[in-house]
């Protein structure tokens, strides 16, 4: 169960303060800007802060008007400008500006949520700058981020930014265990494998990418090549996964190396480790591999070509 209030978001403690103290006074900033890794609960706070400040109770009830309507997102005061394809364009930010122009239907007042603000455009980031200069009094924007400096400092500077912090293991296991119903063992060893994200440990486990992790290295040492192009196509419809796959592939040569060195202990989820002696050299054609598919390369090309490399170089360490 993710969480709702404020109150439920672990881990962050400085942030639930700073939005805490706001809701309590009415003294709400304009314009927030959420930074820090991803899955670390920005985006998660940001509904929560809308919750609290919507909720006909202002405690994020889930049983009234204002919540359920937040809960099937057709709340009139809310809009949400999620990525279109890969970035944020300037037609929504448009449509953000027409949103505003009226006042709140049903709410106190109107939010423009705007997650991964680092892909508006160059156009639609310039576009929205001006919505932030003058806003009218009844409109607030959430916005999330990676990094400040992924933004203009314009925007940056007219935004109150908000730090969130990766999470200790300890307690992504304890989430994952008490609030998700994790096996203490999956639990302990996704906490280990999300380095402070929460939502990279629920990614891994509710989109099974370790199990394709598994079956990728299988693949690559087995020697029929028909078996190699066969998973190469299947893994590439998989679009969307594939930047956090690409991430445990290096994750598990990463710990192949450490382990090798005795400097870190294996993960028990991960297949057999490759040797050591290739992982590093290997790490290196995963980064550029990733970057290629930033650039749009054809995803099954891609695929075929690390499965052909760690096929070439990832046989078990003895």
């Amino acid at each position: 169960m993710k969480a709702r209030r404020l109150s439920d978001l672990a881990g962050q403690a400085p942030a639930v303060r700073l939005f805490r103290r706001a809701l309590a006074t009415g003294r709400l900033a304009q314009t927030y800007l959420l930074v820090g890794p991803e899955g670390t609960g920005k985006e998660t706070c940001a509904l929560a802060v809308v919750r609290e400040l919507f909720c006909e109770f202002r405690e994020a009830c889930g049983g009234c008007r204002a919540c359920g309507k937040l809960e099937r997102g057709v709340h009139p005061d809310l809009l949400v400008l999620r990525p279109r394809g890969e970035s944020i364009r300037i037609a929504q930010v448009r449509e953000a500006e027409e949103f505003l122009r009226f006042r709140p239907l049903e709410a106190p007042v109107r939010v423009v949520l705007i997650p991964e603000a680092e892909r508006l455009t160059p156009e639609a980031a310039n576009a929205l700058l001006k919505s932030l200069e003058e806003p009218p009094p009844y409109a607030h924007f959430l916005l999330t981020a990676v990094s400040a400096e992924s933004l203009l400092p314009t925007i940056v500077s007219r935004s109150q930014v908000v730090r969130f912090r990766p999470l200790p293991p300890e307690l992504i296991e304890e989430i994952l265990r008490d609030r998700f119903g994790k096996e203490p063992e999956e639990a302990r060893a996704l906490a280990l494998l999300a380095e402070g994200s929460l939502g990279r440990a629920l990614a891994f486990s509710e989109k099974g990418l370790l199990e394709e992790l598994n079956r990728l290295v299988t693949v690559a040492r087995h020697p029929d090549p028909a078996l190699k192009l066969r998973a190469a196509e299947t893994l590439s419809a998989r679009k969307e996964d594939l930047p956090d796959l690409l991430y445990l592939v290096r994750l598990w040569l990463w710990y192949s190396y450490l382990t090798a060195r005795r400097l870190a202990e294996f993960p028990r989820l991960f297949p057999e480790p490759a040797p050591a002696e290739k992982s590093l050299s290997l790490m290196d054609v995963v980064e550029d591999l990733r970057r290629g598919l930033e650039r749009h390369l054809n995803a099954e090309l891609t695929l075929l070509t690390l499965i052909l490399k760690l096929s070439e170089n990832s046989s078990p360490a003895s």
